[in-house]
């Protein structure tokens, strides 16, 4: 493996590098509030009606969150490891490389299925109205979920994972298991297609998820399958298309005006397929999500700095936390809606409070899991590993992408 070599780049330039891949890490907080307003969207539309046709057909198709997630995913593992795996396929960085994602995926998914387990167990037990019930509470979905590997072999996951939206980790982990092979096909990729080929190649990648949605739906039988390797594998190109763009003022604020309107067509389109009632054109906004996510490794203004500041960027640390908490705080919400309603039932005052502060409960909640629990196991996790791996940790992005750039790190160990 090449030596990184170590340049002194004026501060400036370094300080906008750290912009640009920070907004990288905001917009995952972008992307769990989507998905939690999404589980919350036919109670949104109940209390306030009035929002619910404002905003509603955006928070319609907030299950592309998920998709939002695997292109991040593809774009930030290429960033940090395309290099070094890229080459040829080693055993030693192999094993390192799934010992990192399993102490970043692992310690909180765990920590929430055993919550979801108590309870789902005790309503169970108690023999009690369960608002979502999973299909199977066994051993041995408990094992399978345990072992992240639950959703490998079903076609759908509707009700599979007890905790409702932990399915998509079981796919992430699908695309860890792939990563090392995938490598060597994006990096001789990158190594022997001109530009313009690439983004025909992330074209190609894209069709089969695009397709195939229209045809069968999101939600359609083995499509969580197309979902993440189609968007992963996206990502992780576009990872490589944009280092081929030159770093000038010009193309960054280019980027920045492609954020823009990407994320206007994104939104326009939620609300032509609401209008039209075509919902199977949703396939087709997953390209655009891919292109926000090139667009964002090199822009600087406007929403990039925005997801750039300090708070989004902490939201964004805190996002899978975040995103792991809230189906249980929402679903116990719901039986407290069952048990209570006359405090809490659909139209009282409770209710509505109840709604309206569900997303900054679950923020807050999901924050407290990564920080004290998700972020000191992950260390433990990694000092296992009996050789370090030089980057700090693999999905902050800053490091991986300055370092690409000549910057260094001085954190970096």
């Amino acid at each position: 493996m090449p030596e990184i070599v170590t340049l002194q780049p004026p501060p400036l330039r370094a300080a906008r590098v750290v912009q640009q891949v920070h907004a990288l890490t905001g917009v995952r907080i972008v992307a769990a509030m989507w998905v939690v307003l999404f589980h919350v969207r036919g109670n949104i539309a109940s209390e306030f009606p009035w929002l619910g046709e404002a905003i509603g057909p955006v928070l319609a198709h907030g299950e592309l969150g998920v998709d939002l997630f695997f292109a991040l995913s593809g774009y930030v593992l290429a960033l940090n490891y395309g290099e070094r795996m890229g080459l040829r396929l080693d055993r030693d960085a192999t094993v390192k490389f799934w010992w990192a994602r399993l102490a970043r995926v692992w310690p909180a998914y765990v920590f929430m299925l055993v919550v979801a387990a108590v309870w789902h167990g005790l309503l169970l037990a108690r023999q009690g109205d369960d608002p979502v019930a999973v299909r199977d509470y066994s051993v041995g979905s408990f094992v399978r979920q345990l072992t992240l590997v639950v959703q490998w072999t079903e076609p759908g996951f509707e009700r599979l994972t007890w905790n409702g939206a932990a399915w998509s980790v079981s796919a992430e982990a699908f695309a860890y298991l792939l990563f090392p092979v995938m490598v060597l096909l994006i990096f001789r990729l990158n190594r022997s297609l001109s530009t313009r080929s690439l983004v025909v190649m992330a074209g190609v990648l894209l069709f089969p998820v695009v397709f195939f949605s229209y045809v069968l739906g999101l939600y359609g039988p083995w499509m969580w399958l197309l979902r993440i390797l189609c968007a992963f594998m996206a990502g992780a190109l576009m990872y490589y298309i944009v280092l081929r763009v030159p770093d000038t003022g010009r193309n960054r604020l280019m980027a920045s005006h492609v954020i823009v309107l990407a994320t206007s067509v994104i939104i326009a389109g939620c609300y032509w397929m609401d209008l039209t009632a075509r919902p199977r054109y949703v396939g087709l906004l997953i390209p655009a999500l891919v292109v926000i996510v090139g667009a964002l490794g090199m822009a600087d203004r406007h929403v990039a700095k925005l997801l750039g500041s300090k708070a989004l960027v902490i939201g964004g640390m805190a996002s899978y936390s975040i995103y792991l908490v809230h189906m249980p705080l929402i679903e116990i919400f719901w039986k407290l809606q069952m048990t209570f309603p006359g405090t809490l039932g659909a139209g009282t005052l409770g209710a509505k409070v109840g709604f309206i502060l569900m997303p900054a409960v679950v923020s807050v909640l999901g924050y407290c899991l990564w920080r004290f629990f998700e972020e000191p196991a992950r260390r433990k996790m990694r000092v296992m590993s009996t050789q370090h791996i030089p980057e700090r940790a693999v999905d902050d992005p800053a490091v991986g992408h300055a370092q690409k750039r000549g910057v260094a790190d001085s954190k970096t160990p």
